[in-house]
């Protein structure tokens, strides 16, 4: 069953009006965006998902080796699913994800520690 389409924490609809559906690459992409993202440890029904991303410090000496590291932290629960690379973009960072069903990019924000 696909997950419906989340950007930004809000829903898109699609050509219908209706919720619109990922499935596939797609889905596992937005899956590994999401579980990145997330502070390890602060979803209530899950505590085991997320990651420490929201620690990251991007001058830290290796910040994008560290990034991807904490990225990885994030996807363990997800089979064959790896960040495999990091790199800063303006909206924080971008990472390229290698799944069983190809490779794609994902943006998480970068959250700072008060937020």
């Amino acid at each position: 069953m696909a997950d419906l389409c989340v950007k930004e924490g809000v829903h898109l609809l699609g050509p219908t009006g209706l919720p619109r559906r990922v499935e596939g690459l797609e889905e596992l992409l937005q899956n590994a965006g999401m579980r990145i993202a997330l502070r390890r440890g602060e979803f209530p029904y899950g505590r085991e998902l997320g990651s420490g991303f929201w620690q990251w410090d991007s001058s830290e000496e290796h910040a994008l080796e560290r990034a991807a590291a904490l990225a990885n932290e994030g996807l363990l629960d997800m089979p064959g699913v790896r960040a495999v690379g990091a790199r800063e973009v303006e909206a924080g960072v971008a990472f390229q994800i290698d799944t069983p069903l190809g490779k794609g990019e994902v943006v998480v924000w970068r959250a700072s520690q008060e937020s």
